[in-house]
């Protein structure tokens, strides 16, 4: 039987999990201005996938995959890296703030939950998830409403109704998570026998959503929206950043940690990478953040907790 782990590798898996997720948002909003959304998603998850498959390839861990394993990886990477990734960058590229878009995709186990009871067949929310639920969108709004009023503060916006949330940026980030939650619900329903290892099937997929992204931005036209000479420092160690940090980094602590603790602390990131997210949004980016859009993160934070504490309990 494996020994225990430390605290120390504990901490160290966590905080790379929390900083890597946590400061993608960040990371989109400086790169946009050279690459177009759904070529930056493609992009950065195919760097994230090749550079994956080759660290697997060089310890001997690649298996060949089968017509089987690509075929889930492309369906699978419609919804958790097209939508989840590309969609989420097209929101901020139509102005939703890093810290806004970190708390609206925090809020992803509020869908989990009400997808699962209407569309999976789970069972009935319990009183302290409604309470979860009602408290998530109040949240939002008041995410809204603080937005506006610090950008109106900032002098960022002349007058009210100028710098609110953009209703279309919105949905695309919404639209994310719900394509994130559509992709773990279907993979469960139709769960897939494969003799691939965790990490390599991660690298299909996000080889396989990567082409995805990279596909749709070129229909799209986003080849218009390239520009090279926007291209500095910051933005180029925020691309490596996302693709290594976010991707490749990431995914393995996270693995790690689901073979060695608890489903409580492996899946703490719903809780902290909104709040590292809204933190770096406001020291990195110099976006505004005021009392409300405080009170906002808190809000959405302990209603995701009343959300997922039975199942955390539970397992």
């Amino acid at each position: 039987m494996a020994a225990a782990p430390s605290f120390l590798h504990v901490f160290s898996h966590l905080f790379l999990l929390y900083i890597s997720w946590g400061s993608s948002y960040v990371a989109i909003k400086w790169c946009l201005a050279t690459l177009g959304p759904f070529l930056l998603a493609g992009c950065r998850m195919m760097l994230a996938g090749g550079l994956l498959s080759l660290i697997l390839l060089a310890a001997g861990r690649w298996k060949r995959p089968s017509r089987g394993d690509c075929l889930h990886a492309v369906w699978l990477g419609v919804f958790m890296v097209l939508m989840g990734c590309g969609f989420l960058a097209k929101g901020q590229q139509l102005g939703v703030s890093a810290c806004a878009a970190a708390l609206i995709t925090g809020s992803t186990p509020v869908s989990m939950l009400l997808a699962g009871w209407l569309f999976a067949g789970e069972r009935r929310p319990r009183p302290m998830q409604w309470l979860g639920l009602v408290g998530s969108s109040v949240g939002l709004v008041m995410l809204e409403m603080g937005q506006e009023a610090a950008r109106l503060e900032s002098g960022l916006i002349s007058a009210p109704g100028e710098g609110g949330l953009p209703l279309g940026g919105m949905c695309w980030v919404l639209l994310a998570t719900w394509g994130w939650v559509a992709g773990s619900l279907l993979s469960r329903r139709f769960p897939h026998a494969s003799l691939l290892s965790g990490l390599q099937s991660c690298a299909l997929l996000l080889l396989a959503g990567g082409a995805e992204c990279v596909l749709l931005g070129l229909l799209w036209g986003e080849a218009s929206l390239t520009h090279w000479e926007l291209l500095n420092v910051r933005s180029s160690i925020a691309f490596l950043w996302m693709s290594i940090g976010g991707g490749i980094i990431a995914y393995y602590c996270y693995f790690w940690l689901l073979e060695r603790v608890s489903i409580a602390i492996a899946v703490s990131y719903e809780y902290v990478v909104p709040v590292v997210g809204v933190l770096l949004g406001w020291q990195l980016a110099g976006e505004p953040v005021n009392a409300m859009m405080a009170g906002a993160c808190a809000l959405i934070v302990l209603s995701v907790f009343f959300i997922m504490w039975h199942k955390h309990v539970k397992a």
